[in-house]
Formats: C-alpha cells, sequence, structure tokens
C-alpha cells in the first residue's frame, strides 16, 4: 500500500482504512531537531522538504472513494495518533458485535516504529524508560482495549486474534529491541525476519507452543477458511491471473498439537528471491554483510552490501540458529530438495511476475 491511487488502501481490498500512508519517520524526521537538526533547524531545507508532494496527513478511505485528510502530522500530535486509532478501532468492534457476516480488522499501531513518540501519559513508564520501552507498554495497553471490546460485546469466543510483527528489530536507530538470532529487518537472516507470534481463540485454540513454520500470506487463506471458503475456494475469489502463496493453517491452528501445513518458507531481499527453508535447514543464494561498507555506527539490515554464495550456503537452524557455520558441504543430499524447492519457486515466479511499483535500486 501507499500513496499513489492504485495502492490507496480503499483500492485495493479495505473496507474502510484510518491511518498514514507512508512510513512512520517520514512525517516528523525532517521537523525533529532532535533528530534531523541538519534540516529542522534550517529554514530553506525544510521548506523544500515540507513542499515535497508526499502526504504528510492522518487520513481516512473508505472503498470507492477518495483519501480524506483528517488532520497534518507533526511532532506535537504524533504521540497521540495510537490513541486516536484505537478508539476508531474500538468503535469498529463495537459496529461488528452480532453481525451475522464475518469481519476481518487488521490492526496496526505506529508507535514501535521509530522515532518513537509516547504518548505523554506512557512516558517514563517502561521498566527502561526509553521512548521505545514506553511504546511498547502503550501498544500492550492498546491491545488490552481491543480485546476488551470483544470481551464485552460478547464477541471473544468467535473471533481469532493473531497478535505478530512484520519484521525483526531495527538495529540502526537505538533505542530499538533486541533479537537472539543474526541480523534485523532488512536482512534476510532469521534476526530479520522471524518474529514471535500469538494466537488466540477463546475455547478453540488449546495452550500451547510450537515452532512450526508460519508465513504472514497464511493470514488470507486460514481467514477464509474460517468464514467459510477453505482450501482451494479462495482460488475461486480472485482473477487467475493471481497466484495465492498464503496456506490453510486453521487445522494447525486449532487441532490438538498439530502440526504446520507449510513445508518452505522464501526469503526475500527486496525484489530478489534470496533463501528458502524447509523443516529445520535453510538454503541461501543471497545474504547482506551489514558490515562490509563501514565498521563503526549501527550496522543494521539496511548496512553493507548483498553477497552472491559462491558455494552451497546452508544453515541447520535448530543446531545453529545464529546462522554462522554453514553445513552445505557436509550436508550435500539435504541440498537437493532445497535447491529443487528454490527452483520450484523461481519457475512460480515466472508464470506470475510481480507488478514492480517502487524499488530500492
Amino acid at each position: 500500500m501507499g500513496e499513489n491511487n492504485g495502492s490507496q488502501p480503499q483500492n485495493v481490498g479495505f473496507d474502510d482504512f484510518r491511518g498514514f500512508l507512508s512510513v512512520s519517520d517520514m512525517y516528523t524526521e525532517w521537523r525533529d531537531p532532535t533528530y534531523n537538526p541538519e534540516v529542522a533547524l534550517s529554514p530553506d531545507r525544510y521548506k523544500y522538504i515540507e513542499d515535497l508532494p508526499f502526504s504528510k496527513y492522518d487520513v481516512h478511505s473508505a472503498k470507492g472513494g477518495k483519501i480524506e485528510e483528517v488532520k497534518e502530522i507533526t511532532v506535537d500530535n504524533i504521540k497521540n495518533l495510537d490513541q486516536d486509532w484505537c478508539k476508531y478501532g474500538e468503535d469498529f468492534l463495537k459496529k461488528q458485535a452480532g453481525s451475522k457476516k464475518p469481519f476481518f480488522l487488521y490492526y496496526c499501531t505506529r508507535a514501535a516504529h521509530f522515532d518513537n513518540y509516547p504518548n505523554s501519559y506512557y512516558e517514563g513508564r517502561s521498566a527502561s524508560r526509553t521512548v521505545y520501552g514506553d511504546a511498547i507498554v502503550e501498544i500492550d495497553d492498546v491491545f488490552g482495549r481491543l480485546i476488551k471490546v470483544l470481551q464485552e460485546t460478547g464477541e471473544l469466543e468467535n473471533t481469532l486474534i493473531l497478535f505478530t510483527s512484520d519484521n525483526g528489530p531495527e538495529s540502526e536507530v537505538p533505542p530499538a529491541g533486541r533479537t537472539a538470532f543474526r541480523g534485523a529487518k532488512g536482512s534476510t537472516y532469521e534476526g530479520g525476519v522471524r518474529v514471535p507470534t500469538f494466537v488466540y481463540w477463546k475455547g478453540v485454540v488449546k495452550p500451547r507452543k510450537s515452532d512450526g513454520l508460519f508465513d504472514l500470506a497464511d493470514v488470507l487463506p486460514t481467514s477464509m477458511a474460517i468464514a467459510g471458503k477453505p482450501g482451494a475456494e479462495v482460488s475461486k475469489l480472485v482473477p487467475a491471473t493471481t497466484y495465492i502463496d498464503g496456506i490453510d493453517q486453521l487445522s494447525f491452528l486449532a487441532g490438538d498439537n498439530s502440526q504446520s501445513n507449510r513445508k518452505s518458507v522464501f526469503y526475500f531481499w527486496d525484489d530478489k528471491l534470496s533463501a528458502v527453508r524447509v523443516d529445520e535447514f535453510k538454503f541461501m543464494e543471497l545474504a547482506q554483510q551489514a558490515n562490509a561498507i563501514t565498521q563503526r555506527g549501527f550496522n543494521g539490515g539496511f548496512s553493507g552490501g548483498l553477497v552472491q554464495a559462491f558455494g552451497s550456503i546452508m544453515f541447520n537452524l535448530y543446531t545453529n540458529p545464529q546462522e554462522d557455520e554453514t553445513v552445505g558441504i557436509r550436508h550435500i543430499p539435504l541440498g537437493v530438495p532445497l535447491q529443487t524447492e528454490f527452483l520450484r519457486y523461481r519457475g512460480v515466479l515466472k508464470k506470475y511476475p510481480g507488478r514492480v511499483q517502487i524499488s530500492i535500486h
């Protein structure tokens, strides 16, 4: 999703949208002398960015309509966005109470993304007393408020709740989150893509934990299965030119100690296929070297260089989750099914080519 007309939320499937259209720091970084004094304290530079044709607003849109500007986002009011959006989310859930038609709420918070501006009420309320820590405490309360509405409206037992993140921690702008794995947001190492995920459905999902494979693409077919369109039925709802990457994981989530229905996961660096995982083994063709260019500073997922693997780079993520010891030569026979799956998906991409709207290259 984004600002161009074809990518706006109301034009890509959402019935209703409230939020902003770009990345969080675009709205404040150039305004804030704490983070970007080179621009914020230069009237000419400030005006240059202020006059650039990108949206600077918290917006609303509805299917079939146009973007409506709610308010311009500033350094002062950005700290209120999560509270405003939470109220919007609560109102949406209240409207769905008792409806016979299934609903889907995709709720994203802002506070965890740099730069962090926790609401004034939450300043200093985290144990770390950092803006990032305080923002996480605020998000926890936001999540609790949404759950409370489901309880009050009697919809908690009728709702699947999935709490996750779209990537690992951003590690180039402190303070930030941490990961036990190699890499961070922006890389295709586990630290960039592997995140904890919590699934809750009162009376349906039994308490347990699993390291079974699950991809965000699985949300679509899993949700549709719950709504009455399981398995291949989903394909009948989209054009024949649309390839569905997701897998119906309802039996995995709701079954008794059931296993994931997903056998492989693919990793992308921008629009390039970087790696594939099957079971505990991961085969890489493209990898990031975070310190390839600069040795100082916070080198994370967006620094360094991209390297084409020379030989068989393969990791056992059970014995070496840090991905610093390749076992490709020792396990050549195991490399065959991983490379076969890698080539299979390349064929999928050739048959169903992506439509690149914007690339970092």
